[in-house]
């Protein structure tokens, strides 16, 4: 009976360390949180009055709506902890488009901080795809990028393409600022979809993001964005005090052409003297190896200081010489041969172009690429002297 009772006792003794040990433990991540919070008060200032309004003043944050500053913090520590390899790759990615967004939003009335939402979107990946299929570095949905302007077929997908993807971005965040009347709003719409920020102000009576993101009508997503956008910003601005590099380095320059549609990017490369890959990287939006069959003329970018090259090659090969791509659809009945001599070109051509074997078996319903002889008229190339935006040009 004495051993039971002893156990007794020494079960609720440990109970008892223990409760102190959570208890000793909560008190330090309260106190913890509490520090972080105050780290990143002098930070506030830094971020743009346009666009979170008295959000940045840290005394209102605090005394009306402080899950603000506790948010912040939370993603300040994450970026700075677990998080800092891979926010140091997004600040990485940034440097080279940054300055070219600025001046896109500049053009387009947008405050300068949204130039950095990428961070949080796509980490400045032209080529990022959520599992919603949003893809490019702003992060648009086939029909969002469809409704401003962005071509998406299958030659192309201009919600990759870094400068048109910005020019629409900028003029659908502009639109959701005029619909809501405030930033964070906006950018809350962005992320959601303006039909459920505006069905979660009606149903909880708020009139500002603030207000709204204490509730969960809002998916934690949305509810995190922008809390999530001021301490990405916070950083970024301020690297050095968070042992981050970013530098904006503004090197997105290039010379425009215009070429034929169904030109393979192979032969434009060896013209201009670059690589496959570096004219797959300056012309992200680009699926395949040729520019899109159903232009008849292609705006396409190549580095800086080799349009000249390129056009000098180009247009001192004879016009019969020059080749470029037609689309067949394979009907039943069809071979290769007959194809080659449809098209006045020679089996060997087909087969290349499109990998065929050995046998060149097709299948009714296959899509053939066509190498053709361009016809004079339509034959040439030339520079295009005002690019869009108005950047670097020869």
């Amino acid at each position: 009976m004495k051993n039971a009772v002893g156990g007794v006792g020494e079960r609720l003794a440990l109970k008892a360390l223990w409760g102190i040990i959570a208890l000793s433990i909560l008190l330090n991540i309260n106190v913890a949180r509490a520090s972080e919070s105050a780290s990143i008060d002098g930070y506030f200032n830094s971020l743009e009055d346009s666009l979170f309004g008295p959000a940045k003043d840290t005394a209102y944050l605090k005394e009306t709506h402080p899950y603000v500053v506790d948010r912040v913090s939370h993603y300040v520590d994450y970026f700075t902890t677990s998080g800092r390899d891979v926010f140091q790759q997004w600040l990485n990615q940034a440097g080279p488009y940054v300055p070219l967004i600025k001046e896109i939003f500049k053009e387009e009335g947008i405050p300068e901080d949204l130039a950095l939402l990428p961070l949080i979107e796509s980490g400045f990946n032209v080529h990022a795809r959520s599992p919603k299929r949003a893809t490019g570095m702003w992060q648009f949905m086939a029909s969002t990028g469809a409704l401003y302007g962005l071509t998406i077929n299958q030659w192309v997908d201009e919600r990759k393409d870094p400068i048109k993807s910005t020019r629409a971005a900028a003029r659908h965040l502009k639109d959701l600022y005029n619909t809501f009347g405030t930033w964070p709003l906006a950018l809350a719409s962005y992320n959601a979809g303006s039909g459920k920020v505006k069905r979660a102000l009606i149903k909880t009576g708020s009139s500002t993001f603030w207000e709204l993101g204490q509730s969960r009508t809002l998916k934690a997503e949305t509810r995190n964005y922008i809390p999530k956008l001021m301490a990405a910003l916070i950083i970024a601005k301020n690297p050095e005090d968070f042992g981050f590099t970013f530098s904006e380095k503004p090197d997105i320059k290039y010379d425009l052409i215009e070429v034929p549609g169904g030109i393979g990017l192979h032969d434009i490369g060896q013209d201009a003297g670059v690589s496959l890959a570096s004219l797959k990287k300056i012309n992200p939006e680009l699926k395949g190896l040729i520019t899109p069959f159903n232009d008849e003329y292609y705006r396409l970018r190549l580095p800086e200081g080799t349009g000249i090259s390129f056009l000098e090659n180009y247009n001192k090969t004879p016009f019969y010489q020059k080749r470029a791509y037609k689309e067949y659809k394979v009907k039943k009945g069809d071979s290769v041969y007959h194809i080659a001599r449809k098209y006045d070109t020679e089996v060997s051509v087909i087969k290349d172009a499109n990998r065929l074997n050995k046998r060149c078996k097709i299948f009714p319903g296959k899509l053939l690429m066509i190498p053709v002889k361009l016809p004079f008229d339509k034959a040439g190339a030339r520079l295009v002297s005002s690019p869009d935006p108005p950047l670097n040009t020869l």
